[in-house]
């Protein structure tokens, strides 16, 4: 009896930083109940699982539902889990620079330390965002010194990049396609997979080494199994019979690896159908029931393998990707139809320009606020350029891919308050201008301990306030989080309600103000501005802030219509906003007193503080959370009050987040 088939399954979960309450799509927790059933399968049936999860993904995990982690720690306890590293934000690797790619694979293995005690060394293979792959530019990368892991032994390739894009007349890349028609299985109704095509998938499929690198391995993707697991039908079930037959011997440094996207095996997503159910995922655990009983193959951890196999070719890996994005969905073997689409032109632009303002940051001392800033860049070029159909059928920018990169423009606000901390005078200031370069221009109220940030077109709200008392900290805003569909920046977003920032008249949240004065008195800064929204209850109503030039409090003085009497107010605070995508809420405790309320995160606070009056009253916000942020509500019976937020002040903690 000769040796066992080694397969490699390699699923890949990649998601943004998203939470709940999707009109159009699934949120977060319906998403990991479908993760959580595959990786119960995989303990039940006992099947080894190499896994990878985004960087993006994992922190929305961490903030939402730290408990799901423990399948993860189930599931390498019992020696079944392999971690498989990759970018942070799946950008396009070889379209960035050398720096911002470099940030991108640390701050991820940092992710996978942080939340999965998954140390870097343990990291081994990479998996490519979106398999594309540039040898020149990304074996340097993968094999750098400077990456936390010492740099990566092995990355996943699809099976055709081990064939020439100009090996004879028409390519030897060509003739492999051609042998294996990507639409074959897709269909029950064929008779058998092809024998021809699976000879040569098994020949593409031995490991080898990447010429033109320090022994980089590449791990060919077979296709075959790609589109044959799950199996659905019986075509798959008789293209996984041929491939695993046993009367066929593995040649020594053969490896069939089966990588695909999770959200593929767990029925989620574009696979699936909503409200999920475990029916969803029949097809995998039928698979994995018949791996584990099958005597000829046997599932494996790749660095099991890689630690007895050597493999015996080394090949030269011209540019390329699978098959269906660079000729079915039309962004080219180098990803470059879609990087460089007219329609994508002015959000690559936005993205260059941001990585340049960061790039001239780094000749200064590292900061939290610059930490920051790279942070939301890298979160902002997830799945960069991706293209999907629009209504006509054709292919254009993804709406999603489009409001992520647009919000690319809050580094230029965090850099700004970055730099006003090494300018700052003893003075407050207050100014006009269009800080993060949308077209429309924000209010800047500063002093030495505080930098605000207004937005008069939407709602007269505070969209950021960074604490400046310490080494600098964002402290109102969550500009990581997602923005669904929505590009405008400052823009309440309505489904699911995220980002309100401070101020925010509920129900009013986008009306338009003016600005009727900006003065500069005896050493404060003071704004006025008039609500101008048509038809709106609000019409009319002004809201004045005020800061003091040593004041670690942002005053706003409201005088609202007589038909506006009662108005809720919703405020979202977040302290030390990169702390809180970093490391989750584990560090956050309640601040409360009588007429005060707000969070302490590690040594970072923000709260809110109002009269006594008893016209002003706590209640409970229309929601508890949006993205990374925490809310609060103060509803008011008075036309004319005053309410502050302020940052650095003693506040008796509360027992718990609840008494808040």
């Amino acid at each position: 009896m000769h040796e066992p088939i080694r397969l490699a399954l390699v699923q890949h979960g990649n998601q943004y930083l998203i939470t709940n309450g999707y009109a159009e799509r699934e949120g977060l927790a319906e998403i990991l109940q479908g993760f959580a059933a595959i990786f119960k399968l995989h303990l039940k049936y006992r099947v080894p699982l190499n896994l990878h999860l985004s960087g993006t993904l994992i922190e929305a995990i961490a903030w939402h539902d730290p408990d799901f982690f423990q399948w993860i720690v189930a599931l390498r306890q019992q020696g079944l889990l392999e971690w498989i590293g990759s970018a942070y934000a799946q950008n396009i690797l070889p379209h960035f620079s050398f720096a911002h790619n470099l940030r991108q694979l640390n701050t991820a293995l940092d992710v996978y330390q942080r939340h999965l005690g998954i140390s870097p060394y343990e990291v081994e293979t990479f998996w490519v965002p979106e398999r594309v792959w540039h040898t020149s530019k990304l074996a340097p990368l993968m094999q750098s010194a400077h990456l936390r892991n010492g740099g990566y032994t092995s990355v996943l390739l699809d099976d055709r990049l081990a064939f020439s894009l100009n090996g004879d007349e028409l390519g030897e890349r060509t003739q492999f396609d051609l042998r294996f028609n990507g639409d074959y299985y897709a269909a029950p109704s064929r008779p058998e997979p092809p024998s021809q095509s699976l000879a040569c998938e098994r020949d593409a499929c031995r490991p080898f080494q990447i010429a033109g690198t320090q022994d980089l391995i590449a791990l060919p993707i077979m296709r075959a199994l790609r589109y044959g697991v799950p199996p659905c039908h019986d075509a798959h079930w008789q293209m996984l019979e041929q491939i695993f037959a046993a009367e066929r011997a593995p040649a020594p440094d053969e490896l069939y690896v089966c990588a695909d996207d999770l959200e593929k095996a767990a029925r989620v997503g574009a696979w699936g159908r909503r409200p999920w159910t475990p029916d969803q995922i029949e097809p995998y655990e039928k698979f994995l029931a018949w791996l584990s009983a099958h005597a000829h193959v046997k599932p494996t951890l790749i660095s099991d393998w890689l630690s007895t196999h050597q493999p015996g070719m080394t090949k030269t890996v011209e540019h390329g990707t699978y098959y269906e994005l660079a000729h079915t969905m039309g962004a080219g073997e180098d990803y470059l139809y879609w990087w460089h689409s007219p329609q994508w032109a002015p959000y690559r632009a936005l993205l260059m320009q941001a990585e340049c303002e960061l790039a001239q940051a780094d000749s200064v001392a590292a900061s939290p606020l610059w930490e920051l800033a790279w942070k939301q860049l890298m979160a902002c070029s997830y799945e960069t350029a991706w293209h999907d159909c629009d209504l006509s059928g054709r292919r254009a920018p993804a709406p999603w891919a489009k409001a992520l990169a647009s919000h690319a423009r809050a580094v230029f606000v965090i850099a700004a308050a970055a730099r006003w901390m090494s300018q700052r005078d003893g003075q407050s200031h207050v100014r006009l201008i269009d800080l993060d370069r949308d077209g429309d221009d924000e209010v800047v109220i500063c002093n030495d301990s505080l930098y605000a940030v207004l937005t008069p077109r939407y709602g007269g709200r505070l969209v950021y306030l960074f604490d400046l008392t310490g080494v600098g900290r964002l402290v109102v805003g969550n500009p990581a989080d997602d923005w669904n569909w929505q590009e405008e920046l400052n823009r309440f977003m309505d489904v699911p309600r995220n980002h309100p920032g401070a101020f925010a008249d509920v129900d009013h949240e986008n009306d338009r103000y003016r600005v009727q004065r900006v003065e500069w008195h005896e050493g404060t800064a003071n704004v006025r501005l008039e609500n101008q929204q048509v038809h709106s209850a609000l019409h009319g109503a002004v809201k004045s802030f005020t800061l003091t030039p040593c004041g670690s409090g942002l005053q706003c003085a409201y005088t609202l219509p007589s038909k506006a009497i009662r108005l809720h107010i919703e405020f979202c605070l977040s302290p030390d906003y990169f702390a809180l995508l970093c490391e989750g809420r584990a560090a956050l405790a309640a601040l409360i007193s009588t007429n005060a309320r707000g969070w302490r995160n590690g040594d970072t606070s923000v709260h809110v503080s109002k009269s006594a009056a008893p016209l002003l009253i706590w209640e409970r916000p229309s929601s508890l959370e949006c993205g990374h942020g925490l809310m609060l509500r103060v509803t008011a019976h008075s036309p004319c009050f005053e309410i502050r937020v302020g940052v650095s002040e003693e506040i008796e903690p509360a027992a718990s987040l609840a008494e808040a």
